[in-house]
Formats: C-alpha cells, structure tokens, sequence
C-alpha cells in the first residue's frame, strides 16, 4: 500500500483554492462562500419540510389504518359476548375529536399522534380480549 505525501497534498489544496478565489474574484469570494451556505442551509430546511409533511400523511394513514383494525377487532369481541362495545363508543368519540380538529387547538401532528396512540392501543387491546375469549386460534 502506497503512503501519500502531505506536502504534496497541502499545495494541491492550495493551488486548487487558489484558482478557485481566481475564477471567482477576489472581491467576491467570501460573498460567494457565503451566499453557497446560505443557500445549501435554505435547501437543507426545504428537504426537512417535505420530509415533515410526509411524516405527518404517514402517521394520519396509519392511524386512520389502525383505527378500523381496532373497530373490526371490537366488533368481533362483543359478537362473542365480551366487553367491546364500550370500548368502541369511547376510542371512536376520541377519535373523532382528535382527528377533526380537537377541541384545545393543538397543532395537527399532535393530535394526530394521540390519534395513532389511541387507535393502536385499543387495536392491541382488543386483540388480547379476542386471544383470552379463544375466539382467535393459537398457534
């Protein structure tokens, strides 16, 4: 394995800066530099919010995914005489109410987020009651 020479290194990375502030200009190479990192950061935020934005259809599809597997799961639990449809009366009312707009004007991630907790834990527990009753077959 060949060992590079730093000396050689250092002046190439001098040299290449060098026809680099040339090409540029002078007067204008710190404002160049600077207006690249400004641009570099605005394009970086503008990634970040798309990105947010799809976060945010991803954790609403989920939920609103969730939620009907918990309704179908508490359907099926009070067919077979277990206690489901309580359950169902209070998860749906919750979920109306946090994924139309909630009532304490909470920011719509957030609410949808509670409404994704909420859809899944009652999905989950659900399922539980449907594994105890042996309405699900183990195995």
């Amino acid at each position: 394995m060949q060992r590079r020479d730093p000396i050689w290194l250092a002046w190439a990375v001098g040299l290449g800066l060098a026809a680099l502030v040339y090409l540029v200009g002078p007067d204008r190479f710190v404002f160049r530099l600077i207006d690249t990192l400004h641009v570099l950061a605005w394009r970086i935020s503008e990634a970040v919010e798309d990105l947010s934005v799809l976060a945010l259809d991803m954790v609403r599809a989920l939920a609103i995914g969730l939620f009907a597997t918990f309704a179908v799961l508490a359907v099926a639990v009070a067919r077979r005489g277990g206690r489901g449809r309580g359950a169902l009366l209070v998860v749906t009312l919750l979920f109306v109410v946090l994924a139309g707009g909630g009532v304490d004007g909470a920011a719509p991630n957030t609410r949808w987020t509670a409404a994704l907790l909420l859809s899944g834990v009652g999905a989950l527990v659900m399922t539980g009651r449907l594994r105890q009753s042996g309405a699900v077959v183990p195995r």
